[in-house]
């Protein structure tokens, strides 16, 4: 399909960024790059970084970035929190941490993604949270 082209003038007051998920979703097998879980821990905040390093570049100081990650707690979301604390003492306070975790998710799509419910209601959980941002919209 068509890629609408940035002219470069335009810059989004926010950015959502939920990756990693299906990182940390099974244990680690033999063969993989990581020699255990602490090595795909530091991997995954390095390769983190660096994408929002090249956000940051490509939008600018001005851009809220909003790190996401829909678990209550564990390796993961460990680790997505870290990311946006490491942001932050840098200096780069517009690097936000949301956590999504909700027990009202049902975890009903395929292979315990998310639902059309748990959409909805993400939805929503979004709009409340980006809703005291304060963003000029």
């Amino acid at each position: 399909g068509d890629v609408w082209q940035n002219p470069g003038t335009w810059h989004p007051q926010l950015v959502v960024v939920g990756l990693g998920t299906n990182d940390f979703s099974t244990a680690l097998k033999p063969g993989e790059q990581w020699p255990d879980a602490q090595s795909l821990v530091t991997a995954y905040k390095s390769a983190y970084q660096g994408f929002l390093d090249k956000l940051r570049a490509r939008y600018g100081s001005g851009t809220t970035i909003l790190v996401s990650v829909g678990q209550a707690s564990g390796t993961f979301t460990d680790a997505v929190r870290q990311v946006a604390q490491d942001r932050a003492a840098q200096g780069d306070t517009k690097v936000r941490y949301w956590n999504y975790a909700d027990p009202a998710l049902d975890l009903l799509g395929c292979d315990w993604h998310f639902s059309r419910h748990d959409h909805q209601l993400i939805s929503g959980l979004l709009r409340d949270y980006i809703s005291g941002l304060n963003l000029a919209w």
